[in-house]
């Protein structure tokens, strides 16, 4: 993108394009409905970086990313799908909904091109994201009554008497209009807030960033999610690790484990053998079922997860590897394994960061991207653009820490013996979901 005028326009285009993906603006004043911001704002952003996008698919340029490179896999992987199935319409349908979703991640990554800007759109995303936990929060507590928020009515046991015990739940709006769906988002947003919080070049300042990260411990418990804890729990462990080693990290992840179901009540409750932890195992159970079939490469076909069980699988790995079979399945688990793989690759003394700012910041991007992905083992959010938000920040980090790397060199390639990797571990947790399934249900 480089230094013109043009390239910081696209990055400023770019930002309000993700604050309005967060913020709904046509959901919280009904006035604005009609008017697609959203639509304006990315389309504008392509248009002034579209030559950035160009480079970006070049085969040379994947190379270096292979995150980047196995989103083009479930690209290709969710027409084809369909098309194993003689399905035209789904390939269509299908093929452009997740264009509009992989546009965030591609433009993402080729405006965030130095670290202020990463430093910046994380500024927003917190910002933004805040504001909307504490609009969920001050609605679910009965301060303010909004009529774009409406929460989750769910039964939770039975009372004495007999009749069921019903519990409420706290929902996001838009996109995150589900508890799990916010507490993800809150746990990601959380690690951000955290790490301006701790950073003491901020001066005092820093010190206000205390204020949504009470907001969101607030709206985390507000959910009641155990997805949601579970990412936090993960979140933070890695963090840790990250920071202080594995011992110190085990020594407190294991404080942390005995004191969790005085703390949290409901979401420390992990069940499987009943309730709707044993449920979603059955979903798990149903899908890979049908996978023992000619579905096996290709799978079932994108969005037929509910025709086959009833419900979506709760279970974004195993939601990919039945619709899009092992091909689509691998390449959706690649952009984690990679992303994880890179990540500790930066922990190690022969891949130190050579910018203090970005080096100070490997902590909590692995922290983001460990609680999102442990959240996807109880959501099916396989194609959408909070999750491609997510890795595409992750790939836009590792990309900026290649640049700063003596010699500088990309931290990871598509190359023979990753490629190895990437199949060994895909088999192992497709292997390991089978097994699992078999063994609880």
């Amino acid at each position: 993108m480089g230094n013109s005028p043009m390239s910081g326009l696209a990055f400023t285009l770019f930002c309000l394009t993700t604050a309005t993906m967060l913020l709904r603006p046509g959901e919280m004043v009904t006035a604005l409905a009609p008017i697609p911001f959203y639509e304006v704002l990315i389309l504008s952003t392509l248009a002034l970086a579209h030559q950035g996008v160009i480079q970006q698919f070049k085969f040379d340029s994947l190379k270096r990313q292979p995150v980047a490179l196995c989103l083009v896999g479930v690209f290709i992987a969710i027409p084809v799908s369909h098309l194993t199935h003689a399905y035209l319409g789904g390939t269509i349908e299908s093929t452009i909904e997740f264009t509009k979703a992989a546009m965030l991640f591609v433009l993402l990554v080729v405006v965030v091109d130095r670290w202020s800007r990463f430093e910046r759109l994380a500024q927003v995303v917190a910002v933004c994201a805040s504001f909307v936990v504490f609009l969920c929060v001050v609605d679910y507590m009965g301060f303010v009554d909004f009529p774009f928020i409406k929460h989750a009515e769910e039964n939770y046991g039975q009372r004495a008497d007999g009749y069921s015990n019903r519990i409420s739940r706290m929902n996001g709006t838009g996109i995150f209009s589900d508890p799990n769906d916010i507490s993800l988002l809150i746990v990601a947003t959380g690690i951000i807030c955290l790490s301006f919080l701790t950073d003491k070049a901020r001066g005092a300042t820093r010190f206000a960033w205390a204020i949504p990260i009470i907001v969101l411990i607030t709206g985390l418990a507000c959910t009641r999610s155990r997805g949601g804890m579970l990412a936090a729990c993960a979140a933070v462990g890695i963090m840790l690790m990250f920071r202080y080693g594995k011992k110190v990290a085990i020594g407190l992840g294991g404080l942390g484990l005995l004191a969790l179901p005085v703390v949290a009540g409901r979401q420390a409750n992990i069940d499987l053998s009943e309730g709707t932890g044993h449920d979603r195992i059955l979903l798990w159970r149903d899908g890979l079922d049908a996978l023992r079939s000619k579905d096996l490469f290709f799978g079932t076909g994108q969005g037929s997860y509910e025709d086959i069980a009833g419900l979506v699988a709760h279970n974004s790995y195993i939601h990919a590897f039945v619709e899009l079979g092992l091909f689509g399945g691998t390449f959706f688990f690649g952009m984690f394994f990679f992303s994880a793989l890179a990540l500790f690759r930066l922990n190690t003394p022969d891949w130190q960061i050579l910018n203090p700012k970005q080096a100070r910041f490997l902590p909590y991007m692995a922290a983001i991207g460990a609680g999102y992905a442990v959240g996807l083992l109880s959501l099916s959010r396989c194609y959408t653009v909070s999750t491609l938000l997510i890795i595409a920040l992750g790939t836009a980090f590792l990309n900026l820490a290649g640049w700063n790397l003596n010699p500088r060199r990309p931290v990871l390639v598509w190359d023979k013996p990753h490629i190895t990797q990437l199949l060994g571990a895909s088999v192992c947790m497709f292997v390991a979901c089978n097994i699992f399934v078999r063994l609880v249900s």
